[in-house]
């Protein structure tokens, strides 16, 4: 029992520890966002700059993109977990070799063919319905730097996988946020609405790509130094892992490949949609980003090592206790950036009269859209590492590919609706809750794995955030947004901090565990650490 509970106490720690990570490298993330809208004052850049990566990041999510994650470090928990460290070791080191040559070889491609590529954007379109052509030529010439770009990104991925595996969280959740600088740097120095400015921009953002891997090869390289380069893509160990590996490079390809296909859509809306597209998919994804990704990621290694023992139980138990903490933070999350949507939009990224009032307008319109899929994509996102966790990568494929046909159609659907820009982001959200439908259905088939007594929970959460949401709206109609931007992020603030009090108060009132369960469990592992101390004064 005491070493269940040190086990417990040890995952809450590493899942604050990958948080924190995750929030500095969000935060960073969004300062590139505004630094984009500032140095880059017209929206013809702002959209080739966003376009730029979104071929790249697809050669990414096709070649390795998910696997790393999803496969490598589920894969070296299990050999870790059983005692058989250096068969992993064997067998991941020759999957790296192998997919850093197939990379190699798919960035020179992508740099020499980029021209061919964007042009892709312009199918079936004519005269002013589509993509402006000359936004189309600075993405293609900017990407040229991106498609090695992605190299780098690859190789510091793996890395963190790796050190993943050992649960090494704090070694690795820091570099992105190093990599963000960097970029920030990159943005800050070179941007310009020129057509050079934007090359050389991304060429300081291929320069940081580099010193991203570097400093996570140093964080880690007392394991990383294992790694050997064999190129032996015979072996039948690696065979068995790169079989496993395929579904998941298809359905991370496919998130990917709906980035392409919306950004596709955006274009036929006004210049600078796509970058109100990118405003609003970056804001959703705070919360969704920071808390529900930081769970997966210490759940997935754990979860792997539980199923491979055959402690059933105990892996329903962690799934459970992994969906209810991040549903209990999603719901009114989600709530808030829906009644506060535009206000967010303009707290965040007007920051000088480049980004105007129509900017913000734009993007609050794909915000509202996305407010279900930070409920959805959260759920959808763990029950998918549930069952690469589990070595069920097919599951996740088939709903992918559901996915990669739904979300066209309902795109298509809805814009001949006349629903406009929110058709997009409604059309994600509505393929998300399909999604999710389906894996909680197919994974729920498995009584013994199955998630247990999610129901009362997601009403009470439900009911909290309700709450919470009326004493903000009444906040508005007190204190409405107003003045400089000091008193805008201040108004914003006050709101997001009165819906924090009143949802966790109401959980409290509940007495729902998610609203003790973190307090609980850092109060006791300070008592912990505190105890220690005073018999090391004692010893001493």
């Amino acid at each position: 029992m005491g070493n269940k509970t040190k086990k417990t106490r040890n995952m809450v720690f590493s899942t604050i520890i990958v948080m924190l990570g995750l929030f500095f490298t969000k935060g960073s993330g969004f300062m590139r966002d505004i630094l984009v809208g500032i140095k880059f004052d017209q929206n013809m850049y702002r959209d080739a700059f966003t376009l730029a990566f979104t071929i790249p990041d697809l050669f990414y999510n096709l070649l390795v993109g998910g696997a790393i994650f999803s496969t490598v470090a589920p894969y070296m928990s299990g050999a870790i977990a059983v005692g058989e460290e250096k068969r992993g070791i064997r067998t991941v080191s020759i999957f790296i070799s192998v997919i850093s040559v197939v990379m190699a070889i798919a960035c020179t491609v992508g740099t020499i063919f980029s021209g061919p590529l964007y042009s892709l954007y312009a199918l079936n379109r004519s005269g002013e319905d589509g993509i402006n052509p000359q936004t189309l030529e600075l993405a293609s010439n900017a990407s040229k730097m991106l498609f090695p770009q992605i190299f780098f990104i690859m190789l510091a991925a793996l890395c963190i996988g790796i050190m993943n595996s050992y649960k090494r969280f704090t070694a690795t959740s820091f570099g992105p946020t190093i990599y963000n600088i960097c970029v920030l740097a990159s943005i800050f120095i070179f941007a310009g609405s020129t057509p050079e400015s934007l090359i050389m921009t991304t060429g300081g953002i291929l320069v940081s790509a580099i010193i991203y891997f570097l400093f996570q090869y140093f964080m880690g390289f007392d394991k990383l130094k294992q790694i050997r380069f064999i190129f032996k893509p015979n072996d039948p160990e690696f065979l068995r892992l790169f079989r496993r590996a395929i579904p998941i490079l298809i359905s991370s390809s496919i998130v990917q490949i709906n980035v392409v296909v919306l950004n596709y859509f955006a274009g036929q809306f006004d210049a600078g949609s796509i970058y109100g597209f990118r405003n609003a998919s970056t804001i959703w994804q705070i919360p969704y980003g920071i808390f529900t990704v930081a769970i997966s990621t210490v759940m997935t290694p754990e979860l792997a090592g539980l199923y491979e023992s055959k402690k059933y139980e105990d892996a329903s138990s962690l799934l459970s206790r992994s969906l209810k903490t991040s549903m209990f933070i999603m719901i009114p999350s989600a709530l808030f950036i829906w009644l506060e949507s535009k206000d967010v939009v303009k707290a965040i990224y007007q920051w000088s009269s480049h980004y105007t009032d129509t900017n913000a307008e734009t993007a609050s319109i794909f915000l509202k859209g996305f407010v279900t899929a930070i409920v959805t994509a959260s759920v959808v996102h763990i029950v998918n590492h549930a069952f690469y966790a589990t070595g069920n990568t097919r599951i996740p494929l088939v709903s992918g590919i559901f996915g990669l046909f739904m979300n066209p159609v309902f795109c298509f659907i809805l814009i001949k609706m006349g629903v406009g820009p929110l058709s997009l982001s409604v059309a994600y959200s509505l393929t998300n809750l399909l999604q999710m439908a389906l894996l909680i259905t197919l994974y729920c088939m498995n009584k013994k794995l199955a998630p247990r007594k999610m129901f009362p929970m997601l009403i009470k959460s439900t009911v909290c955030a309700l709450v919470a949401l009326v004493i903000v709206f009444a906040f508005d109609f007190i204190i409405p947004a107003q003045g400089g931007k000091i008193l805008q992020l201040a108004i914003i603030s006050a709101k997001g901090i009165a819906c924090v009090v009143v949802y966790f108060g109401m959980a409290l009132a509940l007495k729902m565990d998610e609203a003790t369960f973190w307090i609980n469990k850092m109060t006791s592992k300070l008592k912990t650490r505190g105890s220690k101390k005073a018999d090391n004064g004692i010893e001493a």
